[in-house]
């Protein structure tokens, strides 16, 4: 199942395609009200019109919308590959099942290059990978749902089993034409004159990601939007609407796109901790503790702060 955002995405992608809310009904294979719900609740997602409403004409894209469609087919198509890369195919040899539940900005960074060794050199193994939200992560294995996971965290992962893998460096970013683009030095007071883009600070994710801000010496700073997805909140960046502050592995393509830009913030660099977290209420396989030594020695060195 997609997440609501990535299922907005879809159908958004099915009208440009399909050239009206009635084909993408059809394309679908659902109701035409569904339809016009979802694109809605995309506008209001991303505060602005995506379309331009003329009755009996095919649907036209406005500014903003071609942008969000250019970058919304992208993400289809890397979250396709990415999960089709953390999924293999069954094999009758297989007898020990294994699921391991990663949050999202863990996962491409992360996970993928050592996951695709390992599952190679073990036949024997039944994967089940799911990629989340750091609160579905937390409650996969507080729930017994999952046999290991794996969270980014500024400070300790409460009331779980962890164990420290690595960090990842956290920067600030915003669109080429921010005033603070083309600095080479930028206080953090000063991005207190922007607005951000952040996580929901009602989610634990969100919240640390307002303590790290904190303790860089940005607390007054104001919310334009709170978003879960990550890839919304880039999007929302490139169209100019705030500036964000989130891990430099995730925003390197846009970067190196230049669709964004990584401020130069003076300050110390800001971290948040890679864990591998086990579930506290059930004993873990032998190829889930297996399988968290490899990934923590081949990240060894790589990522330590």
């Amino acid at each position: 199942m997609f997440p609501s955002t990535f299922r907005r995405l879809e159908v958004f992608i099915a009208v440009v395609d399909a050239g009206s809310f009635v084909g993408a009904a059809e394309r679908l294979g659902i109701a035409h009200p569904s339809v016009s719900n979802h694109i809605q609740a995309l506008e209001r997602q991303v505060r602005c019109e995506l379309f331009t409403r003329r009755r009996g004409t095919i649907s036209i894209l406005t500014e903003p919308g071609r942008r969000l469609y250019e970058r919304g087919v992208d993400l289809l198509e890397k979250a396709a590959a990415l999960s089709q890369d953390l999924s293999l195919p069954p094999k009758r040899t297989r007898q020990v099942p294994l699921v391991i539940s990663c949050q999202r900005a863990v996962a491409t960074g992360w996970l993928c290059a050592p996951f695709a060794d390992y599952a190679k050199a073990h036949p024997e193994i039944d994967f089940t990978v799911n990629v989340e939200r750091y609160e579905t992560v937390v409650e996969d294995l507080i729930e017994g749902r999952a046999d290991l996971g794996f969270l980014l965290a500024f400070g300790p992962v409460l009331d779980l089993p962890c164990e420290r893998i690595g960090s990842e460096p956290f920067s600030f970013f915003a669109p080429p034409n921010n005033p603070l683009a083309e600095r080479e030095h930028v206080r953090p007071s000063e991005l207190n004159a922007y607005p951000f883009i952040t996580p929901r600070r009602a989610g634990r994710f969100g919240q640390m990601v307002h303590n790290m801000l904190g303790s860089a010496g940005i607390s007054n700073y104001s919310v334009a939007y709170q978003v879960q997805e990550g890839a919304v909140i880039q999007e929302l960046a490139i169209m100019g609407l705030g500036i964000f502050c989130g891990p430099d592995r995730l925003v390197r393509g846009a970067v190196e796109a230049g669709s964004l830009v990584k401020l130069a913030v003076e300050g110390p660099e800001l971290r948040m901790d890679v864990f591998c977290v086990l579930p506290p209420n059930k004993k873990p396989p032998r190829a889930a503790l297996n399988f968290s030594k490899v990934l923590k020695s081949f990240h060894a060195g790589s990522s330590q702060g």
